[in-house]
């Protein structure tokens, strides 16, 4: 008796088996809006972007993990647990929104990356990601990971500003991954969304006690030292005739209070907020040099630390409709810091170093104390 018709029939069944299609597990959608920028901070070379993940399922999606890597693979950061949940905002949802890191039905999560680099590491030129993620298909929990191709990581270049005060102690008062702060605070103006205090630093005089006080005067932090223009440029807003202090409520429209921002050329503006009112010097179309006072520093605005001068740079001429870019010192002295944002507004004291370092072409540490020229 033959087998070939038997042989013939398995054949085509493992045929058919290899055929079958390999099971698909729909994931999210993963962009980077900006290109990811680096640049020196206080002796260390720091990588900055920001990954937005959308979910376009019917079902929920659990972020368990995201990790950054270099062009040849190298893992220069993973966050995970608490340490994601610290870097994810969820737009439109209170920062804080207890599971962040689940990812609802047509809803958005963005990560918030400010990576240091290793000190040994070679220059990063371009960066990939992986996104772990927990899936629910058929009542069935599925884990899949989703991984990018590389792409170009942008060398800053060109904003390299002298500063905006003179001498010191002054506090570099900014937190990266502050909910709510400068870093996280998302405008959707002229039909696009945008982060314009990526980068902004506020900048108090430092109290002669080395702690700040949770009461300060009207008259503290520095208040009414002159601002500088940091490099010379056109000016392209001046807003003066907020009152200091400004009483609630306060809209959009006033939360800078008194303002200058100053055209630098190649998209890049110098914006100076929260001024006093009477101070502001200059005119639109007034062309300013490196150095000269263009107002004096308030608290006009959304100032809820005090009088403040708020610095930051940005792409356009808007306040709030502009993306925030990065910037560095020509030359800053840190003497010290403290330990946290956390630690400054509760009263510590700050924890000076035990030697000043002058820094160049660099931006200072969070919350560090320096003196500038």
């Amino acid at each position: 008796m033959t087998m070939w018709p038997l042989r013939a029939a398995m054949l085509a069944l493992i045929t058919i088996a290899a055929q079958r299609p390999e099971p698909l597990v729909q994931s999210i959608d993963v962009t980077f809006r900006l290109a990811p920028v680096t640049f020196r901070q206080a002796g260390v070379t720091q990588l900055v972007h920001e990954l937005h993940i959308t979910n376009f399922q019917q079902s929920d999606a659990s972020i368990r993990a995201v990790a950054v890597h270099d062009a040849d693979g190298r893992e220069l950061a993973r966050y995970a647990d608490e340490e994601l949940a610290r870097r994810l905002t969820r737009p439109g949802l209170r920062n804080d929104y207890a599971t962040p890191q689940v990812i609802g039905p047509g809803m958005r999560a963005i990560v918030h990356l400010w990576v240091a680099t290793p000190p040994d590491a070679p220059l990063v030129s371009r960066i990939a990601y992986t996104v772990d993620l927990e899936i629910t298909r058929n009542a069935e929990v599925l884990r899949t990971r989703v991984s990018s191709r590389a792409v170009p990581v942008t060398p800053m270049f060109g904003s390299e500003i002298d500063a905006p005060l003179r001498g010191g102690p002054w506090i570099a008062i900014y937190d990266p991954l502050l909910k709510g702060g400068h870093r996280t605070a998302m405008y959707t103006l002229n039909g696009r969304v945008s982060i314009p205090g990526r980068f902004a630093i506020d900048f108090i005089a430092m109290p002669q006690t080395g702690a700040v006080p949770a009461q300060r005067a009207p008259d503290a932090n520095g208040f009414g030292a002159e601002v500088l223009a940091v490099a010379d440029g056109t000016i392209a807003l001046a807003v003066d005739g907020v009152v200091d202090a400004t009483p609630p409520p306060i809209t959009l429209e006033l939360a800078p209070g008194n303002h200058v921002a100053i055209d630098l050329g190649g998209n890049r503006f110098a914006f100076y907020e929260h001024l006093q009112r009477g101070s502001v010097r200059v005119k639109v179309g007034e062309r300013v040099s490196r150095g000269q006072v263009i107002a004096q520093l308030g608290s006009s605005g959304s100032s809820s630390i005090g009088p403040h001068l708020h610095f930051h740079l940005a792409d356009a001429a808007s306040a709030l409709a502009a993306e925030g870019v990065p910037f560095v010192f020509r030359q800053f002295t840190q003497v010290g810091r403290f330990a946290s944002l956390a630690a400054l507004t509760s009263g510590e004291k700050w924890l000076p170093a035990s030697s000043a370092v002058t820094y160049r072409l660099e931006r200072p540490d969070p919350v560090a104390v320096i003196h500038f020229p």
